[in-house]
């Protein structure tokens, strides 16, 4: 196991490098960047094909790059709609079938809306998709960047337990929607702590996290800042100590505004490595 650092989607300088002509070329240009993992965007929907998929699964064992996908935005499996759920289900095994194809380990997705039992029913749901889909790639629900949505640390933590789910944590996320908190590196260490006490170190060590510096307001998170901006938060550099006090090999994606390479790149640098 080793730590990952890669890129959530194709950020502007793919598009200006010799492979930026065709996105499929992207786990090429992530390598070629000393990156090692990158996060497909399916968040409208799990419309690659089948082609494609097995193109970029052969790509990623070729060039040791693991591929991670985010799920669909509309997926809601916390609905007061029984169709709704019933559909998000099946949009989330379609999206794990098609992942799996393409060598991806691991399917993000974002729970959805506070509404009456959304813990309850987010639970039902994700059941309900294991049920369905017994194949090898994990699905991973996410910390929520609104206060409207289901997904505070604590509530993904109790989402993993009842189901067996690893969490994504979006240290932006939980920044946002706890005013500002994450500032200095004993935050970040009441993060992994809760999460090794309830899930084990075992979570821990290969935590699955997306990181950038975000603004929010009293709703949440707004829009997404980058990492060379000044007197923005998150900052890595608060999260460093915590990765090597807890000896963790985590997957690290950069979700830095139109810079998601920079932002990688100097969380590596960061560590050392």
């Amino acid at each position: 196991m080793k730590t990952r650092f890669g890129t959530s989607g194709n950020p502007p300088n793919f598009f200006k490098s010799e492979y930026g002509g065709d996105r499929i070329n992207a786990i090429d240009w992530i390598k070629s960047v000393n990156l090692n993992a990158y996060e497909y965007m399916m968040t409208y929907g799990a419309r690659a094909s089948e082609e494609k998929a097995k193109y970029l699964a052969k790509k990623s064992k070729k060039l040791d790059v693991k591929i991670s996908v985010h799920g669909p935005y509309y997926v809601v499996l916390t609905s007061d709609k029984n169709q709704v759920r019933e559909n998000s289900v099946k949009e989330l095994v379609k999206t794990l079938k098609l992942s799996e194809i393409m060598n991806a380990e691991k399917v993000v997705f974002h729970p959805g809306f506070r509404q009456d039992n959304a813990l309850k029913k987010c639970i039902n749901g994700i059941k309900e998709v294991m049920r369905i889909y017994d194949g090898k790639t994990r699905i991973l629900p996410e910390t929520a960047g609104r206060i409207s949505q289901l997904g505070n640390l604590k509530e993904i933590i109790k989402i993993c337990e009842k189901t067996g789910c690893e969490p994504c944590i979006d240290f932006a996320h939980i920044h946002a929607t706890t005013n500002g908190s994450l500032k200095n590196e004993g935050e970040f260490k009441k993060i992994i702590t809760e999460i090794e006490k309830n899930l084990g170190n075992k979570v821990v060590k290969r935590l699955h996290c997306h990181f950038y510096p975000t603004e929010f307001t009293e709703r949440g998170e707004k829009v997404h800042r980058a990492v060379m901006e000044k007197d923005v938060f998150p900052r890595f550099i608060d999260f460093a100590p915590i990765i090597k006090e807890f000896n963790m090999k985590p997957t690290l994606i950069s979700e830095s505004k139109d810079s998601q390479d920079i932002g990688a790149l100097q969380m590596k640098r960061i560590l050392g490595l």
